[in-house]
């Protein structure tokens, strides 16, 4: 209709109503596009509302997951510090415990730690990264995605190759097949039997005598070690990311951090 009129008053040569007319296309098409843009911006932050809320949940539970891994690891090495004097003769020899035993068979084992936040690698994978508008969270979220990659190719070199202890010194840890016992807490139990479970013993004198051992033991040893600081520096990214989460969402969760 609009089109009609603007083509009567240039017939009739009615310039000043063409101009008013021209001027009114103008403006609605403009405030049509602003009205569409405002509402996509609309929808884009409710959307980043919700990824961020998803990454907050996640970031909470992958939390408590390194806490939990971070605890474990600790109590390792605390076990393996133990006994470090004993095995490099700084201390008098004395009977090496069973729980000190399986913690030296047990040294190379290395569990790939949980890293993994999804709606991160799904942004990642969708292009929805640049939806979030707040500059904090995409650098600490970038930042993290390094430090993830980093970890990975450390566990990657760590589980390269392993030193299995209790397979290349059978002499100074031998592997034996005995009663569980009541009461008996303990990981080494898989396909031992019912009631039975897998026992190693450690020879103290051979291990403190074996510089082969004692050089191998040392670098399963530094390997836990790395792992032990790749966790806490994961840590400290999460809880980083966690409170910004917290303030821009408005939330009042806390997880307590172990002592």
């Amino acid at each position: 209709m609009i089109l009609r009129r603007i083509s009567e008053n240039v017939r009739s040569q009615n310039w000043f109503a063409v101009i008013v007319e021209f001027v009114i296309v103008v403006v609605g098409v403009f405030m049509g596009l602003q009205v569409q843009d405002w509402n996509e911006a609309r929808k884009e932050r409710i959307e980043e509302r919700e990824l961020l809320s998803r990454l907050y949940e996640e970031t909470l539970e992958l939390l408590q997951a390194q806490r939990e891994e971070l605890t474990g690891l600790r109590e390792r090495a605390n076990i393996l510090m133990s006994v470090n004097p004993v095995l490099f003769s700084q201390e008098p020899p004395r009977a090496i415990t069973g729980e000190e035993c399986a913690n030296i068979a047990s040294s190379h084992v290395f569990r790939r730690p949980p890293d993994e936040l999804p709606v991160l690698d799904e942004m990642l994978s969708t292009g929805r990264f640049n939806v979030l508008q707040d500059k904090d969270i995409k650098v600490q979220l970038s930042s993290y995605v390094l430090f993830r990659g980093r970890g990975r190719a450390y566990y990657q070199e760590a589980t390269n190759e392993l030193f299995r202890l209790h397979s290349r010194f059978p002499d100074l840890i031998v592997v034996g097949r005995v009663p569980m016992g009541a009461g008996f807490v303990g990981r080494w139990t898989r396909l031992s039997g019912e009631g039975f479970r897998w026992n190693p013993v450690c020879d103290v004198e051979k291990m403190r005598a074996s510089t082969a051992f004692l050089n191998e033991y040392v670098d399963n040893l530094s390997r836990i070690g790395s792992l032990i600081q790749f966790t806490e520096q994961r840590q400290e990214h999460l809880n980083k990311l966690e409170t910004t989460l917290a303030t821009r969402l408005g939330r009042t969760e806390i997880l307590e951090s172990p002592e």
